[in-house]
């Protein structure tokens, strides 16, 4: 690695652990968010230059980049400079899985959608209730109606994931992520043979191309749908504690989508994006050597305490010509996220079209700022029927 380039301790980059971990893994209570003070104190030491810390993808021996500055993030994921790649062993889950013929199945996913949250608008509501609902939406997408209560095949996905990461699994990891694979790919195939008509897979089965491909699209579509179960969640309980946004997200379906993608924005699913140099990358007058690990820590751009917005409900940056317009994070993510957060929207508006969420605890308040960590399974709300006084909800 480069001499020239600040470096983080050995102290820092474990207390930056959390970030590490590739993406496509979901860390609960003790993730990047944690690590926010530190990310700004590094930001402000090097004046925003980016970092070599320790604990890329091989572990503490090997160091990756972590790249503080929102121009530099920009860069290296918004294809401005075509030297950087997701890493060998996510790039199965960055193929354009034809997402523009899966478009077609929007208005067959919005459906599902509805159905699905018909049944989560009374009493209270907790995240396992509404993941498990909202599981059977991601899984009757991908699969069809016959995958509806494979619930084993969430949890291999789950198992799959966990087992990715570094140490995860103990001295047999490699063994057990073997047997975790080979046992969700086989679920796979199964769903995928199907090929039931009105989903994702119907659409893979129809295009000339090898099984392997197949697999991998069918599982990145799964991992994508799944991976917004917690954000929803965070929507509904920023929605009860702000009662004003409630009824703007009630009456108009553009402003709920934007409530969506600030929840996401708040607690970004996955801690960072990671990328890998393609050749030798010029960085600040230092020399990245090819195949070198560059990470992009979402929270540390996406509540940074220089935007006016950062530790607020701010639906309105996501509206025409809002704040988050300019800013890189507004358009990254995988090929699919236009149609997730459509299904995700209308998941949300058919639940709140007959019921308002009230807060259940004290966990996010619209008069102080929220927290920079959040643990989804401890959030609650009631849903109770709308009142029935004109202009109110």
């Amino acid at each position: 690695m480069p001499r020239g380039l600040p470096r983080a301790s050995l102290l820092e980059s474990l207390r930056l652990a959390g970030i590490l971990l590739p993406p496509g893994h979901v860390t609960r209570g003790r993730d990047l968010l944690r690590s926010g003070a530190l990310l700004a104190a590094l930001e402000a030491r090097h004046g925003g230059r980016p970092v070599l810390v320790r604990g890329g993808p091989r572990g503490l021996r090997d160091r990756a980049l972590l790249v503080l500055d929102r121009h530099d993030a920009a860069r290296v994921l918004l294809g401005r400079d075509d030297g950087f790649a997701p890493p060998a062993d996510e790039r199965p889950f960055a193929l354009r899985a034809d997402v523009l013929r899966a478009e077609v199945l929007r208005p067959v996913f919005v459906g599902i959608a509805q159905e699905e949250a018909a049944g989560l608008r009374r009493g209270i509501l907790d995240h396992a209730r509404l993941d498990a609902a909202w599981q059977r939406v991601a899984r009757r997408c991908v699969y069809g109606d016959g995958a509806a209560s494979d619930e084993e095949l969430t949890r291999l996905l789950e198992g799959v994931m966990r087992g990715s990461r570094p140490h995860a699994l103990g001295r047999r990891a490699p063994r057990r992520r073997e047997v975790l694979s080979g046992r969700y790919d086989a679920r796979i195939l199964d769903h995928l043979r199907r090929a039931e008509p009105g989903s994702l897979a119907g659409i893979i089965a129809g295009t000339p191309q090898p099984e392997s491909r197949g697999l991998m699209q069918a599982a990145f579509w799964l991992m994508g749908l799944s991976r917004i179960a917690a954000g929803l969640t965070q929507t509904l309980a920023l929605l009860a504690a702000h009662p004003a946004q409630r009824r703007a997200a009630r009456a108009d379906a553009v402003h709920l989508r934007a409530c969506l993608r600030e929840a996401l924005r708040l607690w970004p699913p996955v801690p960072a994006l990671s990328r890998v140099t393609l050749a030798e990358t010029d960085w600040y007058g230092s020399v990245l050597p090819a195949g070198a690990s560059v990470l992009v820590p979402l929270a540390a751009h996406t509540r940074n305490p220089r935007l006016p917005y950062a530790d607020r409900f701010a639906p309105e940056i996501w509206r025409a010509n809002g704040a988050a317009a300019d800013e890189w994070w507004a358009g990254h993510g995988c090929d699919g996220m236009q149609l997730t957060l459509a299904v995700g929207t209308a998941f949300l508006e058919a639940m709140l079209r007959d019921a308002r969420p009230l807060p259940h605890g004290r966990l996010l308040s619209a008069h102080r700022p929220l927290p920079r960590t959040i643990d989804v399974t401890r959030l609650r709300v009631r849903m109770r029927p709308p009142r029935r006084h004109p202009g109110r909800s």
